[in-house]
């Protein structure tokens, strides 16, 4: 099994005991202080991100780290999100990129073993201010080491 599929098996089952109320049992399956990273872009769907990014980091009593595109429109999202971490009181970490998002992600994923998994609206989303040529990397999500979480919208 490798390590991404261990390490979902892991969340999956922490979550499931998170869910019934078994909060110490899912953080001791998680083991140490445990990290849930959102990406946000400025695009509208970030805010159905955050949401998800906190279900998970409440189910597994995990913080919250925040990776916000610089040049994007993420002022208000990341308020909402300083709201919510309060409110909930959930740690947080806010860094500002600009510049390629998919390599924004893989530079501070990188030898990351406190990170459960990396929340973003999409695919389309993690191309947002690559070159052509940072578009094309194919492969790179093995590098990450943790599960990626992409929080589409549905579409008909």
């Amino acid at each position: 099994m490798s390590g991404i599929s261990k390490k979902l098996e892991g969340l999956f089952s922490a979550a499931s005991f998170a869910e019934a109320g078994e909060f110490e049992t899912a953080r001791d399956m998680l083991g140490g202080d445990r990290k849930v990273l959102l990406v946000l872009t400025g695009r509208e769907t970030d805010v159905k991100s955050l949401k998800y990014a906190f279900s998970i980091a409440a189910r597994t009593q995990a913080g919250l780290e925040v990776l916000a595109a610089t040049d994007g429109g993420t002022a208000e999202v990341l308020r909402l999100c300083e709201e919510e971490a309060h409110r909930q009181g959930v740690t947080l970490k806010v860094t500002r990129k600009n510049g390629c998002i998919k390599e924004a992600v893989i530079k501070y994923a990188k030898d990351r073993r406190d990170l459960i998994c990396v929340v973003i609206e999409s695919t389309k989303a993690l191309n947002t201010d690559c070159s052509s040529e940072q578009k094309r990397l194919t492969g790179v999500w093995e590098k990450l080491g943790c599960p990626l979480a992409l929080v589409s919208e549905k579409t008909s």
